[in-house]
């Protein structure tokens, strides 16, 4: 039995099926089973908070490029803080060591760290990381404690996250989120309007996630995340970020490995040539994510995550997208 009807039929079981009245929203059911996905929460910061507080995490090293709903998260909780600098390949200090009872959690950037991201499991140990995939849906899972995704940055959902673990005491919350609904107006929206025009709902939207207690995924969610073809996102994705990686690479300080399909949340540019501003694409209707600013307050200036967050364009490149419309993006970077 599919995910969508186990559901289906424990709601109708309550008074039977119900037979008439209105229609509902017409949403495709695809074969994607969400079951292989161990736990199903309302936001990937109820999976960290999940974790720590299920496998009774003392002490945590974070990324110091990582948001503050990460840091947050820990610190909600009460447990003690460190953070750890990342080199220009993303990976972790190579001076840090893990004590007794420590624990760290390392992050898949853009969903284009994969590899980097085995080495670091592999180098602290599978029981002691924690592996942050909330920009890298479409990554695999590791061996990590646990794997915690936030499939909203990728699709049009009104909050949910996905967290992989086999440890026995990280257990699904009984009780589900039932918000879900109040917040939908900015993505309807968005189907019939502009961008701009629902943006403070959208706003609105992501305080009310960051305000949510540990609950499981809402059944709305759920229902959305099944309605999704995800060989066709991941297809969209990984063709245009290879586009502007041809096109960009050889302006990019970064080093992006495009070998597999990595589907990434963005292309990451950083560029060692003179382009248009965050500002000046924003003005152009070329809205560029800010990856993250409160980041400045932990960092060293000149460091690399200081460059990530000062000079960083994160570019789109989801499925909403075509080669086209990379091409004109590419042309209002105005490369010099």
């Amino acid at each position: 039995m599919s995910l969508a009807n186990s559901f289906v039929r424990h709601r109708d079981n309550i008074q039977g099926r119900a037979i008439g009245g209105y229609q509902g929203l017409e949403l495709p059911l695809y074969e994607k089973s969400l079951n292989q996905s161990t736990i199903k929460i309302n936001s990937a910061r109820s999976g960290i908070k999940l974790v720590l507080s299920s496998l009774d995490i003392k002490k945590i090293w974070l990324p110091a490029y990582t948001c503050d709903a990460v840091v947050l998260a820990a610190l909600d909780l009460g447990v003690s803080i460190k953070f750890y600098s990342i080199d220009s390949n993303f990976a972790v200090d190579a001076a840090l060591q893990l004590k007794a009872g420590e624990h760290i959690l390392i992050t898949d950037y853009y969903g284009l760290c994969g590899y980097t991201v085995k080495q670091n499991v592999h180098r602290f140990g599978y029981a002691n990381t924690i592996v942050d995939c909330s920009q890298a849906y479409f990554s695999e899972q590791t061996r990590a404690v646990a794997t915690i995704f936030s499939p909203r940055k990728f699709f049009g959902l009104p909050d949910g996250g996905l967290l992989y673990s086999k440890d026995s005491r990280i257990h699904q919350p009984e009780q589900r989120d039932n918000s879900s609904e109040s917040r939908m107006p900015h993505l309807i929206s968005r189907l019939t309007n502009s961008p701009e025009v629902a943006y403070q709902q959208y706003l609105e939207a992501e305080q009310a996630i960051s305000d949510l207690p540990v609950q499981g995924m809402s059944c709305l969610t759920e229902r959305l995340l099944q309605a999704i073809d995800y060989e066709e996102v991941r297809t969209a994705r990984t063709r245009n970020a290879r586009y502007l990686h041809e096109r960009l690479g050889k302006y990019n300080q970064l080093s992006l490995a495009f070998d597999d399909n990595p589907a990434p949340l963005c292309y990451p540019f950083l560029p060692s040539v003179k382009t248009s501003s965050r500002s000046e694409l924003i003005s152009r209707r070329v809205y560029v994510p800010s990856y993250w600013p409160e980041v400045l307050n932990r960092v060293n200036k000149g460091s690399f995550e200081w460059k990530l967050v000062t000079n960083g364009l994160f570019l789109p490149c989801d499925q909403r997208y075509n080669e086209g419309d990379m091409g004109r993006l590419i042309s209002l970077l105005a490369i010099k």
